[in-house]
């Protein structure tokens, strides 16, 4: 004889599969119509929205509930919901506006030092490379003195990418208003508490809660990466402004590292391999005892970021450094920068699931 509770958790876990299958199959039909931008932005304004909205709802509910008229507890109700769609609507435009001076002054710094600092570095491992033996050397793929070549050309891709940048920035925009839109409205639709989403059909009912666990890993994962890309300029403004002066070393094009170790750090896993890499390269020419003195220093800065990965990510997703970065590559490979950036999200989001329906 069959149980009824074990038939009907089976019939919910068959809904959670069609919820998954579902969130995956609009996440790469938006990364391959290439409205990744929207989606991104999407997520974090509907995250933030509904972290508003309830913080109101905390706020004034008590005083909701003394009013007896049924006016004025309707008029009053509606007070969550005006004040979340103000304070999200002014914080998006200034927001906005900061990006935009900010994304600005990146372009034009990248534009005018970007590919004076990969000369540099390519310059360094130039040097390196000299200094091997030959038998070393010409088994060494990809010669630093032909990529030198390839990147000191007046038409680099580099140089026009940045410049082509501007000609998607519309489009960009776009993006924006509508995930300000779309990310706004679904955060005031979405029921506030479980009771409600109990009264839901199974279907509806599985896609919330499927959703309300995308937008935790998206909301666990890029709120981790932020504290990482703080701590980590904070500790390499550290490093090239405090340690490496005072044993008489100036790296060049400072103010350039920094901004690429504050945006590559945005990136799970791979953001730091990135920024790590740079400044072993920048500091190779100036001996072995500096480069391992910045492996060394970059490794402990490094293992204390564990803590705050450890304490936001570890209790709620257990996926390992090299599962981020196989998910990484495959995001990238498949979609570019905005598959990118929002594979580790999914695949968090996956193995959430699939520790929850006991597969791994």
């Amino acid at each position: 004889m069959s149980n009824p509770l074990e038939h009907q958790d089976n019939h919910i876990i068959r809904w959670e599969y069609a919820s998954v299958v579902g969130i995956l199959a609009i996440w790469a039909s938006m990364l391959s119509l290439k409205v990744g931008v929207g989606l991104i932005a999407g997520l974090a304004i509907f995250a933030l929205t509904r972290f508003t909205r309830r913080g109101f709802v905390h706020l004034l509910q008590p005083h909701i509930n003394k009013f007896n008229g049924p006016f004025m507890r309707v008029l009053f109700g509606w007070l969550p919901t005006f004040l979340t769609t103000a304070v999200v609507a002014a914080a998006v435009v200034l927001l906005g506006i900061g990006l935009n001076s900010g994304v600005r002054f990146v372009l034009a710094t990248m534009a005018q030092q970007g590919p004076q600092l990969i000369e540099e570095a390519l310059r360094n491992l130039n040097s390196v490379t000299a200094s091997l033996p030959d038998a070393i050397r010409e088994h060494i793929p990809g010669r630093p003195s032909e990529l030198f070549r390839m990147i000191s050309k007046d038409d680099s891709d580099f140089v026009g990418y940045i410049r082509s940048f501007g000609g998607a920035s519309f489009f960009i925009f776009l993006q924006f208003v509508f995930a300000l839109i779309l990310g706004v409205s679904a955060a005031l639709m979405a029921p506030a508490s479980p009771v409600q989403r109990g009264s839901y059909k199974p279907l509806a009912q599985a896609w919330l809660e499927t959703l309300e666990r995308y937008v935790r890993c998206f909301t666990l994962l890029m709120g981790a990466q932020v504290y990482v890309s703080i701590w980590n300029t904070f500790c390499t403004a550290v490093f090239v402004y405090g340690i490496l002066p005072a044993f008489d070393v100036v790296l060049p094009f400072r103010e350039l590292l920094l901004m690429f170790t504050a945006v590559a750090s945005l990136i799970p896993a791979a953001g730091n391999i990135m920024a790590n890499t740079l400044i072993l390269v920048l500091t190779i020419r100036y001996g072995v005892f500096v480069a391992m003195g910045s492996v060394l220093y970059l490794f402990i800065i490094h293992k204390l970021e564990y803590f705050v990965n450890g304490y936001i990510i570890g209790r709620n997703v257990r996926a390992s450094v090299p599962e981020m970065l196989i998910a990484i590559v495959l995001g990238e490979v498949a979609f570019g920068l905005p598959g990118l950036i929002t594979a580790p999200v999914t695949y968090a989001f996956l193995k959430m699931h699939w520790q929850r329906w006991g597969w791994v």
